[in-house]
């Protein structure tokens, strides 16, 4: 019996490995050459399978899309929820804004498949998406937190989070798609942080962006899980 049990864990573990590699291959492709090169006949290729192989872990190439958002959502909410176990909301608020900005400049080809490219959407509207929801959901509470002590002007949590978050992603998207071509490339992140500390001061006249240890802290023990 307790051999069958090691046999089937292994399997098991086999064909998640594989299941990742298939996804390692899908996203290196993505990146390289674009949404139209990622096939399933591609990608058998690529790791020397038959395509009835791979079907057998995914049913379609949307579905293998969607499996690599679900990958790029989960780490922008370990991120998240790094700092999210800041007391002091204010404090938590930015930390949360500056590991954003720092995310989606990082991983530039999870934040666009994640919020610019439109190849997912559909699937993301029919499936359960609760991984991509958990990110924003942090945020309002959040904000929530920070109305409820006097630091912003009191509003509908949605549409505080959502104008927060609409700024910052703006911002970013612009940045990531070389859409600032005016701005030199190797000022992107100081434009991206300043914008940032202008929106929050702008918000908060009477309370500066905390010590950076803050966020230090929380994304040493986000690396630490």
């Amino acid at each position: 019996m307790a051999k069958n049990l090691k046999s089937t864990q292994r399997r098991e573990r086999e064909r998640e490995e594989l299941r990742e590699q298939i996804l390692d291959v899908a996203m290196n492709i993505l990146i390289k050459e674009g949404y139209d090169a990622v096939t399933i006949r591609r990608l058998a290729d690529e790791i020397a399978y038959t395509p009835g192989a791979l079907y057998s872990y995914f049913k379609d190439k949307e579905e293998i899309i969607f499996a690599l958002v679900l990958r790029a959502a989960k780490h922008l909410t370990s991120v998240f929820r790094a700092v999210e176990s800041i007391n002091n909301p204010l404090e938590r608020l930015w930390a949360i804004g500056r590991a954003y900005i720092t995310f989606a400049m990082e991983h530039q080809e999870y934040y666009d498949l994640m919020f610019i490219m439109s190849t997912p959407i559909q699937k993301m509207a029919e499936t359960e998406y609760t991984e991509g929801h958990a990110a924003f959901f942090i945020l309002r509470s959040t904000v929530h937190d920070c109305m409820q002590q006097g630091y912003l002007p009191k509003a509908d949590d949605d549409v505080a989070a959502f104008a927060m978050w609409s700024f910052v992603h703006g911002s970013v998207s612009l940045m990531i798609r070389k859409r600032m071509t005016m701005i030199p490339e190797e000022k992107y992140q100081d434009i991206l942080d300043g914008a940032f500390s202008f929106l929050m001061s702008v918000m908060l006249p009477k309370h500066p962006e905390p010590d950076a240890t803050v966020l230090v802290k929380a994304e040493k023990k986000r690396k630490k899980k």
